[in-house]
């Protein structure tokens, strides 16, 4: 699979069309994707498509740096024309009028919607009960590309394991507390958590109206920027090489989860790239316990999925208490694992408004402040771990994960980069750095 970079260059020089590109993309997926299961439907319209913007590049038009290039969109967004399903069975037939802010943005810059891709059924959202990361009553168990025994994590499984697996140079996951950065990490690529806000959530099946984001997953940090300069409008791609300050970042060593030798040596590994380049590096060993999120997520999932289900006028599905019921009707495939999450979501008022639920909620946002507090106090510009951790999700920061090596066989250690609301360019710039270190060594 060729870089973004390179697709620009080949579109333009007439050495290769968007339509070729589709062709081979659509040819991977059909061949390999039997062993892992990481695409739930392919666009029959993607090579329509390419075929419209190879005709605009050879009138001289160029939307965007994604002109003629195709990307997976998971199977929780709303794509016009397309099911929109969460890997549950009950949405198998609903299809979406209109599409998400985001994918009209994609299609705006000429990105070409590939496909679906599989996901945990409601995002990960739906059973305590062993349910594995993957897995959906509709489409099954999504299967990691370099070994299967391996969890491949979180919700966005099949965008990670596309891209892992070369199907795709570029993806869209969606995150409430992890569902990004998990995948990222265990799959081996790339993966940004922008700032909470920063991509519209509309159009998304919900957990979350607070936390709920979509982001930009790649095997680059240059492609990943691509697509989150598109998504945000900015221009970071540009800039990613020229890092006009020394940054300043906080190395963790959380307490209650010492590091163990693999930590230190990529941790040292990070220290030395940066130090080398002119930034500085902070140790900070913290007592840390990691806040949990569930008793207000519970409220949130009602009260925003309803919300969805009763603008999307589907009938077989009006509400959680419809799903609830109609997996009961076949528990064998339906509710394999259960579905605790749903009933616990369905116990609550669903209210927002309840002064039970915004005293939760101030009280996990103090908690979660941590990350944040901690860098206002050194004067940190990011913070680093080999742990994803759940209070920038839930505080609304944004989050990188980057793979230190690449070993294809087993789960490595990955860096999990937290930095301030709305600088993802600094996270970028210092992933940036770490790749063409990695490229010269």
């Amino acid at each position: 699979m060729k870089t973004i970079k390179e697709y620009i260059y080949a579109l333009q020089k007439g050495t290769i069309t968007s339509v070729e590109i589709v062709m081979h993309c659509i040819h991977q997926i059909q061949s390999k994707d039997i062993y892992y299961n990481s695409v739930a439907y392919l666009n029959p319209y993607a090579l329509e498509e390419a075929k419209r913007l190879d005709a605009l590049l050879q009138d001289g038009i160029v939307l965007s740096p994604l002109h003629g290039i195709p990307i997976i969109i998971k199977d929780n967004i709303d794509v016009a024309g397309m099911p929109n399903t969460a890997n549950a069975f009950i949405l198998k037939d609903y299809m979406p009028k209109t599409d998400a802010p985001l994918i009209k943005i994609l299609k705006e810059a000429g990105c070409i919607i590939l496909g679906k891709a599989n996901l945990s059924e409601w995002a990960y959202f739906m059973s305590d009960q062993n349910m594995p990361s993957g897995y959906g009553s509709l489409h099954g168990q999504v299967v990691h590309p370099f070994d299967a025994s391996i969890d491949p994590l979180g919700s966005s499984t099949g965008s990670a394991v596309a891209v892992a697996a070369s199907f795709v140079p570029i993806a869209i996951g969606t995150e409430t507390n992890g569902s990004i950065i998990a995948p990222a990490y265990q799959n081996q690529i790339i993966g940004l958590r922008p700032t909470f806000g920063q991509i519209s959530n509309e159009g998304i099946i919900p957990i979350s109206p607070t936390q709920d984001t979509a982001g930009p997953m790649a095997n680059s940090i240059e492609d990943l920027t691509y697509l989150y300069d598109v998504l945000t409008h900015q221009q970071i791609a540009s800039e990613l090489s020229h890092i006009s300050t020394s940054y300043r970042v906080g190395i963790l060593n959380l307490n209650s989860f010492p590091n163990k030798k693999e930590d230190d040596i990529v941790l040292d590994q990070l220290k030395g790239t940066l130090q080398d380049n002119g930034h500085q590096t902070l140790d900070l060993s913290i007592d840390y316990q990691p806040v949990s999120n569930s008793d207000t997520l519970f409220y949130e999932f009602k009260s925003s999925l309803n919300q969805y289900l009763k603008h999307a006028n589907y009938p077989a599905a009006n509400s959680l208490h419809d799903i609830i019921e109609f997996n009961k009707t076949n528990q064998e495939r339906l509710l394999k694992y259960g579905q605790t999450l749903l009933e616990q979501s369905e116990a609550t008022s669903g209210d927002l408004d309840d002064p039970k639920y915004i005293n939760l909620r101030k009280s996990l946002l103090e908690k979660a402040s941590i990350f944040d507090a901690l860098m206002d106090t050194h004067q940190l510009d990011a913070l680093v771990s080999t742990h994803w951790l759940p209070e920038s999700p839930i505080f609304g920061q944004p989050s990188l994960v980057y793979p230190m090596t690449r070993t294809f066989n087993k789960p490595i250690k990955s860096l999990v980069f937290i930095g301030k609301k709305h600088q993802e360019k600094v996270l970028l710039q210092i992933g940036y750095l770490l790749e063409q270190k990695e490229k010269e060594a």
